[in-house]
């Protein structure tokens, strides 16, 4: 069930036995909207039960027109040492699919560019211009400030006195997806949850971006996370799961929500939408992956990065259950987390298609993770992801027109409190 409380995120989430099938939800323009008829959230309460396995924080306050905290604030990336996560290839093979879109310390370590000790290759680097061709417009802000950059923002989350970073980015008009561990004490209960969060997209120096900053107004994580039965690795546990994800509602801006006032948001996949299974990569499932991120360790986590990579599904058996992620090579460290992991990220061309095509599940700008973990040991530059789609706690195929598995369920429960935001 999903609960709203008044001052600490739960989290957790329920699952039910269903087949798997592969889809997406397509990213929109501003305009795009989807009708829900889902119950509204009341205000005068301080729980409510929408049901399917999530819990939802309320915020206790909802500051507005306000600067970034001081500071480059405190890293959340759960870290693992580098003998202790699955490798296994997966047995079986999931569906794909696509939907449609418009205080506590964690230790990091910092990690540098090129190839990692475990040969992954990969491409990390500021987003931000170093010339400026824009005469009125600041380098730092090109092209962060464009689409679909600017759907991508820093994320602060503030347990009591301490503000900690992360990295989250728009799916819904007015909803933020992000890591739970961004917002929650893996199983730490109702305790665990963040007391604040605020977002500053396309942020790219200290005080924050052009777009100013958008409080969150409730946090969703689901319940297995919050109560800290999630399949985790058990060398790891609350730090490689199934369901390090979250949502957050965002407050509206001058009677509006923030992908209108952006243009547009994200669109979000599950069951490996755009993943292959290459001959020409020994037979692994992959697909090649953009992340965006604000890794304090990088410019001190005030401009944006981008990293490319070939992102692995990861499965192995845990106490009977599959554990799914995905891997891929980054140079990115803490601050990072909750950061997009994208497929066909960009702005999609004009295609002669006698003479060109963009191949298969080509949807621009789908979200199919968002970075959940790295290794403690400096050098190996490897990052990894709950994986988007059905897995033991959400085994369902499809949750309300929403997508399957962890996404679907979580996007369904967030669209049921909060319809306006959806």
């Amino acid at each position: 069930m999903i609960m709203i409380v008044t001052r600490k995120l739960l989290k957790g989430i329920m699952a039910v036995g269903c087949a798997a099938s592969l889809h997406l939800m397509a990213s929109q323009n501003a305009d795009a909207q989807i009708s829900n008829d889902g119950a509204s959230l009341n205000n005068n309460v301080t729980t409510i039960d929408i049901g399917a396995g999530f819990q939802l924080k309320k915020a206790s306050q909802v500051s507005s027109a306000r600067s970034a905290p001081a500071g480059i604030g405190k890293s959340r990336l759960p870290l693992i040492d580098l003998d202790n996560i699955p490798l296994n290839r997966p047995s079986v093979d999931d569906g794909v699919a696509l939907s449609s879109s418009s205080s506590k310390t964690r230790q990091f370590g910092k990690q540098a560019s090129g190839t990692s000790s475990r040969r992954w290759p990969y491409s990390t680097a500021r987003v931000a211009v170093t010339g400026n061709a824009f005469p009125d417009i600041w380098p730092a802000q090109v092209p962060v400030a464009s689409r679909p950059y600017r759907l991508t923002g820093k994320l602060w989350a503030r347990w009591g006195s301490s503000w900690y970073v992360c990295t989250a980015s728009l799916i819904k008009k007015g909803v933020l997806v992000t890591a739970a561990h961004c917002v929650h004490d893996f199983g730490e209960g109702v305790a665990g949850f963040a007391d604040e969060v605020l977002w500053f997209p396309a942020n790219w120096y200290s005080g924050g971006g052009p777009f100013g900053s958008y409080a969150g107004t409730n946090w969703l994580v689901p319940t297995p996370y919050v109560n800290g039965t999630d399949t985790c690795d058990p060398n790891g546990p609350g730090v490689v799961c199934n369901n390090d994800i979250a949502t957050v509602i965002l407050e509206e801006k001058s009677g509006y929500p923030a992908g209108n006032n952006l243009g547009g948001w994200y669109g979000y996949g599950w069951n490996g939408y755009s993943y292959v299974d290459s001959p020409a990569l020994g037979a692994s499932r992959v697909a090649s992956i953009t992340q965006l991120g604000y890794p304090v360790a990088f410019d001190s986590g005030y401009q944006m990065q981008r990293n490319h990579s070939i992102g692995r599904f990861l499965q192995t058996v845990v106490n009977g259950h599959f554990l799914k992620n995905t891997e891929m090579g980054s140079a990115m460290t803490g601050g990072s987390s909750g950061g997009p992991w994208l497929v066909n990220f960009g702005t999609v061309p004009n295609v002669n298609t006698n003479n060109a095509s963009l191949g298969v599940a080509a949807d621009p700008n789908i979200v199919v993770g968002v970075t959940s973990w790295g290794y403690i040991t400096v050098g190996v530059n490897v990052q990894g992801a709950s994986w988007f789609g059905q897995n033991f706690e959400f085994p369902n195929a499809n949750y309300g027109g929403y997508g399957a598995g962890n996404i679907g369920a979580l996007v369904q429960a967030t669209c049921l409190a909060t319809p306006a935001a959806c």
